[in-house]
């Protein structure tokens, strides 16, 4: 009986550390856009194309009416101090990942001639992305697992197609949503390293 326990205990964690949580924080402007709405426009695509992807599943959480996290004021501040306000209020683990969501894009970065539209940090689990592109978020989600803007590729479908990590996207071209090759491996490679630890 102790080792049946004991075997449980051990299986369910097993399996709890093979899944990827991903917490997603509307901003207060999206009070009036429902989790349903994102999730079917912005969140399904993306879990359609990480079936392709990996084994591992993936849960999806939505956390909203957070004080310092969904309010932040983030067309009053750059995009790199929107992150790091973001990251430095929300706990949060490598098999877990935390993305804030806004209405509008997030300005523009010193030096930059474009309005950024998500942004990502390179060595923790936190990203900002914009609904004014319904590939924002996946682009953000695919740095957070590695991919990369070099390994990204324009493909067609039957028009010209941006996959998810494409570096700058351009009106003309239609979403692929699905990563490139290269980037599927990366991801898989990444999830892989960081689920079975």
């Amino acid at each position: 009986m102790t080792f049946a326990l004991f075997a449980c205990t051990h299986l369910g964690q097993a399996m709890a550390a093979s899944s990827l949580v991903v917490k997603l924080y509307p901003h207060d402007e999206l009070a009036d856009t429902s989790n349903d709405q994102l999730r079917k426009d912005y969140v399904q695509p993306w879990l359609d194309e990480m079936r392709k992807v990996t084994n591992h599943s993936i849960e999806v959480i939505f956390q909203r009416n957070i004080a310092g996290v969904t309010d932040i004021p983030y067309q009053q501040i750059a995009p790199t101090e929107t992150l790091a306000t973001f990251r430095h209020a929300v706990p949060a683990s490598y098999s877990e990942m935390s993305v804030l969501l806004t209405k509008n894009d997030f300005g523009k970065d010193d030096g930059s001639s474009r309005a950024v539209a998500g942004l990502a940090s390179p060595t923790w689990p936190y990203a900002i992305a914009s609904l004014v592109t319904y590939t924002a978020l996946a682009h953000e989600l695919g740095h957070l697992m590695k991919a990369t803007h070099e390994a990204a590729e324009l493909r067609f479908n039957p028009w010209v197609c941006e996959t998810y990590v494409y570096p700058e996207r351009m009106p003309l071209r239609s979403n692929c949503y699905r990563y490139s090759d290269e980037n599927r491996t990366r991801i898989a490679r990444h999830l892989d390293f960081v689920l079975n630890q």
